[in-house]
């Protein structure tokens, strides 16, 4: 990557690529302009130089002024046809790679790394598209497939922020997308039912970390992989299951898994109840911080989606409808905001807001699915 002074960047302009405070933390996308604010938190954090990726020209004299508005925020259509066609192809693999072990008893290790490695490719490559969980596709799938992929997907962008070494992050997409192996072992009668759980039942079902470890054991893989999926459902009071371990005796693979299962689990329908947005998931969550969940760990997960996660329909509190599409890295209260219509709620060319500049803008709702469907049957918000 390339070097340069943090002076040579001017407020509202566009770089053309993304730009850097190291090798792995991103301040701003492409298609986000230089804000005032991170101007000042940069003088603030006596941040002298930045980093722009090798093929992207110097910002010296380079940059496109844009309005204090905001660039158009204009959607990648390539890099989400692309996210798609990657995600429906993991839970194609996933579903492949469970139905393997049902019918032989095996787990192929190989293919499993390099799914993984791929997976860190896409998120490094397309993580404000990954990310948006709640709009990619995944019907044909049981629930058990695209829990265990979505929960990968998150634990990597976790661990991303934790910047764990590439060992670390394989192992831990690895347990993330085998953290239930344990459940195929159990009736599909009980773990998909719409009514409450005998006291028998809830039993059982709380056997499958035990049966998850002892199949991933007796396959060789990596202790970091196997006490992952055993302890992922312990709490930090000690309230947890199978063991009752407390927070400082829970390994931190499990405690990634932990919020990103508790997370996905929040967001997808099921039998039994709707899908929650992710908003409200998160605020859910941050409840039981300390309790039920590793603070670190949940406020990473809260930074990587923004506290309005990635792909939310928001209303803003002038009226506006706008489509929460990159976050602040520095402010999970204040993401990119995509505007869709205006206080009248007619469409408009979209534009990018940085709410850490607009206050006034600030968010005053997240949009549940069913009202989201049917901004889009009217046409007031675009499709996808």
């Amino acid at each position: 990557m390339k070097e340069f002074s943090v002076t040579s960047l001017r407020p509202n302009t566009l770089l053309g690529s993304s730009l850097y405070l190291d090798e792995s933390y991103i301040l701003l996308t492409p298609e986000t302009p230089v804000s005032d604010t991170l101007l000042k938190r940069l003088a603030t954090w006596k941040i002298s130089s930045v980093y722009l990726e090798d093929s992207a020209p110097s910002p010296d004299g380079q940059q496109a002024e844009v309005s204090t508005e905001g660039a158009m925020a204009s959607e990648d259509e390539p890099a989400k046809d692309a996210t798609q066609k990657f995600y429906t192809s993991l839970l194609e693999f996933t579903h492949r790679l469970y139905d393997t072990f049902m019918k032989r008893a095996i787990i192929p290790i190989e293919p499993l790394t390099d799914q993984v490695k791929n997976l860190m490719a896409q998120f490094k490559e397309n993580r404000r598209y990954l990310l948006r969980l709640g709009e990619l596709d995944r019907s044909g799938f049981s629930y058990n497939v695209s829990h265990s992929v979505n929960v990968a997907i998150l634990s990597v962008a976790i661990g991303d922020a934790l910047k764990l070494p590439s060992h670390k992050m394989i192992e831990l997409g690895i347990a993330g997308l085998l953290h239930e192996i344990g459940m195929l072992k159990l009736p599909d009668t009980f773990q998909n039912a719409n009514r409450s759980l005998t006291d028998p039942e809830r039993q059982a079902l709380k056997a499958h970390p035990i049966l998850g470890y002892r199949i991933l054991k007796d396959l060789g893989f990596s202790p970091n992989i196997t006490m992952a999926v055993l302890e992922h459902h312990e709490k930090e009071d000690g309230t947890g299951y199978p063991q009752g371990l407390t927070g400082d005796k829970i390994a931190m693979t499990a405690k990634i898994l932990s919020v990103a299962s508790a997370y996905d689990a929040q967001i997808s329908s099921r039998p039994y109840r709707n899908a929650r947005t992710g908003h409200a998931s998160l605020l859910d969550l941050l409840k039981d911080i300390r309790k039920t969940y590793d603070d670190q760990i949940l406020k990473r997960l809260v930074f990587a989606l923004s506290l309005y996660p990635l792909g939310s329909i928001v209303v803003l509190k002038n009226g506006a409808l706008g489509l929460v599409y990159d976050t602040d890295p520095t402010d999970p209260k204040h993401p990119m905001i995509k505007i869709l219509t205006d206080e009248q709620r007619f469409p408009v060319d979209p534009y990018a807001v940085h709410l850490a500049d607009r206050p006034e803008w600030d968010i005053l709702k997240v949009l549940d699915a069913d009202e989201v469907r049917r901004l889009r049957a009217d046409k007031i918000i675009p499709a996808t």
